[in-house]
């Protein structure tokens, strides 16, 4: 009678991590998403979003004049299986400011992008400076046909991309 009582909490316990796997292959693709790099200085001037899934579309954006990024990360990225998104804020008048990856996930043909950003406290003291923050994140180069970034402006950043 005992040994049976220590075998259901087994049986239960294998179930249950066997309905967890299945929940992350069907999300799976999510999870996939990830943030290589923030700067509070791309030199990016717009706020928005640029698709990268080619060398050819990443060279210019890493050549920018006075740029703050980990651009030895950006670079290891293999681009035949993950594309990169840059999510910019634009110009901002001071220090303080900054973007970065709150969550991903997918619906439909739509990969949606939450951001969190960051700005000074009042009455914070900052540097001076032009600055213009952006986060680059790494996306699975799958056929999902739509971007959306939020977080960044009061309405969401849309992409559609042609491929």
């Amino acid at each position: 009678m005992r040994a049976r009582y220590s075998v259901v909490p087994s049986v239960v316990l294998a179930v249950s991590l066997a309905a967890c796997t299945s929940v992350a292959m069907d999300r799976g693709a999510v999870s996939e998403v990830r943030q290589i790099t923030q700067s509070d200085h791309c030199g990016l001037t717009g706020p928005g979003v640029v698709y990268v899934d080619s060398a050819d579309d990443l060279e210019p954006l890493l050549g920018v004049a006075g740029q703050n990024l980990s651009v030895r990360l950006i670079r290891e990225v293999d681009l035949a299986s993950e594309h990169l998104v840059f999510v910019t804020l634009g110009q901002k008048p001071t220090a303080g400011y900054g973007v970065a990856l709150e969550k991903a996930r997918f619906s439909g043909s739509t990969l949606s992008l939450d951001m969190v950003t960051r700005k000074p406290g009042q009455g914070m003291i900052v540097a001076q400076v032009i600055t213009s923050p952006c986060a680059v994140v790494a996306v699975p180069g799958v056929e999902w046909q739509r971007l959306e970034v939020s977080g960044v402006t009061s309405k969401p950043l849309v992409r559609d991309l042609a491929r």
